[in-house]
């Protein structure tokens, strides 16, 4: 299969793949806005057949009804009885003037109302009417719950200069039943009903009691706060609306007006004078049960009560806004700067004057070292070297990769494998032309998996942001609502802006691969020499690959934090796979050159990956954590032969006869061989490996994490970890030397990237719960009144990778001048 196949078939797979995911996702969206509304639309069948009249009660009406009209009073208790002939009218005057920072709360209480005959309260006022049921029924997730008292708020729109008017309303009380039903009536004055800015309330609330209140803008303010704290986790639903009656205020129809969400015991909204320009209607509804905030079905308390303290604080300035985007700006800067001074005042490795020289005193090697005379080696690598000259001379259409550049004698890698201990030299005997170009594959492979990854997801998150815009439902997305600043359209934006670490430190580490390719590429005295036979082969396609992954996990990780669920949350870390991916194929192609995996086959990897990622969004069994649990402990299994035996094995269908040959010999020597590994310390760092990989599978089984794309990602990251440490390991324990420029680039990975696990950890928010219990995580803003916690871990995992790139890209700068027979590989 030639190249152009291999990438055309890479391209339909990558484009295959995202339209899966893009479709399953958009399943899982249309199956949540199922489920939400479907519970609502049987619950209306159901009071439908519970509050369904009999016919012949409604004879009643045929009946003469008295009707008392009764000129009632502000603060007065009126007790009453009511039966079906008689109707009590309740007409109410009152002046309202702007400067009384009051509302009215109308209350009405019966005990013997029944569901069949309920007593039916209307009020009537100039611009709205306002009616109920007594007794009221809500919604809960075992049935109905029937509440006997009920008060709800009178809507009053605010005056436009201040000037006492006359208003009056009625307040109708009627039944349907025959027998006398008892109630008790009363109209009273709300006080505070007016907020203003740093003001502290506390408020009462019941299921049949909700609450609201007004605020208008001060002048000179544009965005505000704010901030609700509870002393239990009974649930309850916050909303904002317009200056406009009427109000919504009960939570059958709380959501069609404004913005809402369900909280428990904290949350934070920021409300825009953009959105409500005459300010607002803030409302607290109480719901009957707790199962729209926890999932679960429990049997509430008939009467509890919901105590609430809320204050409204102005959001940052645009003074403050401008300088928390520019310091971070500001910031990132000096990584440039810092870079810019080491190229100006930083040494060029200069070659010496007299190179060591190349198998020349070969004969004070120890022995074991193989039974091939390595001179042939250095012989034959002049001999592909003059004909890699010729060829490119003669025919430069010829792919190189159908052109076996080492001599007959030395194309069978049987007779380097029988070596017992390889060096770089016995694995990079191709040409650094094909070296080349099989590094720069990855590349682009890289860029067309990110083009069709990419547009999708961003039209997607564009649709969930429009979705939460025109709705007003914020239990849509997760954000941290105590630190979240809006910018147009965007909802959350310094959750979105402070990924630009990425994009900023992925492309100064392209330019730091550039420079040193191009000055790799500077003619110097012995050039050619240096080039083909001392230190490691310079390829820098996977270095420029990292660079571009890093600049993209960027761009889809703001993507994903316009709007952070469940369903995208795969945005975020699909590029983390491959980073991880592409970090571990870099460390193992420094030392295999020409043994590493082509891009097509580790891309078509990472996209089984994302697929198992898929999947595991909508299968959450125990039989798919099991077979999820054997394909990775089988790729560890294979991937440690791999680093074993440095590449000198196959795996198909003749694996099991080797090994049994193996053991047979073995045994056939003596049963001790068995136990006695051949590399020994290579043998001990694997296990570790290999038992932190099997209390990974352990872990995965037994707890069985909600977050299953954390879960592959923690597998990832550490097995990264574990490999960039053996082969630090491994290299000190060669003797060869770390330099100051990589030990300064590891300390830095290391602090930066504990300092991001902690504010990692430390979560503000979480879908792996129900909205209202991760707003119960919710926390204040701790860096220039505009970042928190998950933004700090955005500038600290931005920089920890940067370091841990550098550190990779410099680690072996001791070999540069080193002959490649001398430098071990493991």
């Amino acid at each position: 299969m030639d190249n152009a196949t291999k990438i055309k078939l890479l391209s339909i797979i990558a484009l295959i793949t995202i339209l899966l995911v893009t479709y399953l996702a958009a399943l899982h969206i249309d199956s949540l806005a199922k489920a939400r509304y479907v519970f609502k639309r049987n619950s209306r069948s159901v009071v439908g057949k519970d509050l369904s009249y009999n016919s012949n009660l409604v004879s009643r009406y045929k009946q003469k009804v008295r009707t008392e009209v009764i000129d009632a009073k502000v603060n007065q208790k009126y007790s009453l009885t009511i039966n079906s002939t008689y109707e009590y009218i309740f007409q109410y005057s009152y002046k309202k003037n702007l400067l009384e920072n009051q509302a009215l709360s109308v209350q009405i209480f019966s005990q013997l109302a029944s569901r069949e005959d309920p007593i039916l309260v209307v009020v009537r006022q100039q611009k709205a009417v306002l009616s109920w049921q007594l007794p009221l029924l809500l919604e809960t997730s075992n049935g109905w719950q029937e509440y006997s008292s009920v008060s709800r708020q009178l809507c009053t729109e605010p005056l436009d200069r201040n000037v006492s008017v006359e208003h009056e309303f009625f307040l109708d009380v009627s039944t349907s039943d025959t027998e006398n039903l008892s109630f008790v009536a009363s109209v009273s004055p709300i006080a505070d009903f007016v907020v203003g800015l740093n003001e502290n309330h506390t408020v009462a609330l019941t299921a049949s009691e909700p609450k609201y209140y007004r605020f208008r803008f001060p002048e000179d303010i544009e965005n505000v706060l704010l901030t609700v704290m509870s002393d239990d986790n009974y649930c309850m639903s916050v909303s904002v609306q317009n200056l406009s009656c009427p109000v919504f205020d009960m939570d059958r129809d709380l959501k069609y007006g404004g913005i809402w969400q369900t909280v428990m015991s904290k949350t934070g909204m920021t409300i825009s004078r953009e959105r409500f320009p005459f300010g607002f209607f803030l409302v607290f509804v109480a719901k009957a049960d707790d199962y729209e905030c926890t999932g679960e079905r429990n049997s509430p308390p008939s009467l509890r009560q919901k105590t609430v303290h809320f204050v409204i604080h102005e959001k940052v300035s645009y003074r403050d806004f401008m300088a928390a985007v520019m310091g971070v700006l500001g910031i990132f800067a000096l990584f440039y700067v810092g870079a810019f001074v080491a190229f100006c005042f930083r040494r060029g490795n200069t070659a010496p004057d007299v190179l060591e020289p190349i198998l020349l005193e070969a004969q004070n090697r120890p022995s074991d070292y193989g039974s091939i005379s390595t001179p042939l080696i250095g012989r034959a690598a002049t001999i592909r070297n003059s004909e890699s000259e010729n060829l490119s001379r003669s025919s430069s259409s010829q792919d190189i990769t159908d052109i076996d550049l080492m001599p007959d004698a030395y194309s069978d890698k049987n007779v380097v494998w029988t070596k017992t201990f390889l060096f770089l030299a016995d694995l990079s005997h191709k040409g650094s032309r094909f070296h080349g170009q099989k590094s720069q594959r990855y590349m682009w492979n890289l860029l067309i998996v990110s083009i069709f990854y990419a547009l999708p997801v961003l039209q997607l998150v564009i649709i969930y942001q429009k979705i939460v815009n025109d709705t007003g439902d914020q239990d849509l997305c997760y954000f941290n609502f105590l630190c979240s600043h809006p910018l147009g359209d965007l909802t959350d934006f310094n959750h979105v802006y402070s990924n630009i670490g990425y994009v900023l430190l992925g492309f100064l580490f392209i330019i730091n691969t550039a420079r040193r390719d191009v000055r790799r590429r500077q003619p110097q005295a012995n050039h050619d020499l240096l080039e083909n036979f001392y230190g490691i082969p310079q390829h820098y396609g996977l270095f420029y690959a990292m660079g571009t992954a890093l600049m993209v996990e960027g761009v889809l990780s703001a993507c994903y934090h316009i709007c952070p669920t469940h369903a995208n949350y795969q945005f975020d870390t699909t590029f983390m796979y491959i980073i991880s991916m592409l970090c571990m194929l870099k460390i193992y192609q420094t030392r295999h050159p020409d043994i590493n995996a082509e891009a097509h086959a580790a891309f078509s990897v990472l996209a089984f990956v994302v697929v198992l990622g898929v999947v595991s969004v909508f299968e959450k069994t125990l039989a798919f954590r099991i077979i999820f649990s054997v394909i990775h402990l089988l790729v560890c299994v294979v991937l440690s032969a791999q680093v074993y035996y440095m590449g000198r094995w196959k795996f198909n269908f003749g694996i099991f006869k080797r090994i049994y040959m193996v053991l047979w010999i073995d045994f056939q020597t003596g049963l001790s061989n068995w136990f006695r590994p051949i590399y020994a310390d290579r043998m001990f760092l694997l296990l570790i490996g290999n038992l932190a990989n099997v209390g990974l599978s352990i872990y995965g089984l037994t707890e069985r994490p909600k977050d299953f794309a954390s879960y592959m990602l923690t597998i990832f990251i550490t097995n990264l970890m574990l490999y960039t440490s053996f082969y630090i390991i491994m290299k000190l324990r060669h003797g060869e030397k770390i330099l100051c420029q990589a030990v300064f680039y590891i300390c830095f990975a290391s602090v930066s990237g504990g300092a991001a696990m902690y504010f990692f950890i430390n979560k503000a928010w979480t879908w792996r719960k129900r909205a209202a219990e991760s707003r119960v995580l919710n926390q204040e803003c701790t860096i220039l009144n505009f970042y928190d916690s998950h933004d700090i871990w955005h500038f600290l995992s931005a920089a920890s990778m940067f370091f841990s790139f550098m550190t990779l890209l410099t680690l072996d700068d001791d070999l540069t001048y080193i002959p490649r027979d001398r430098i071990p590989v493991f």
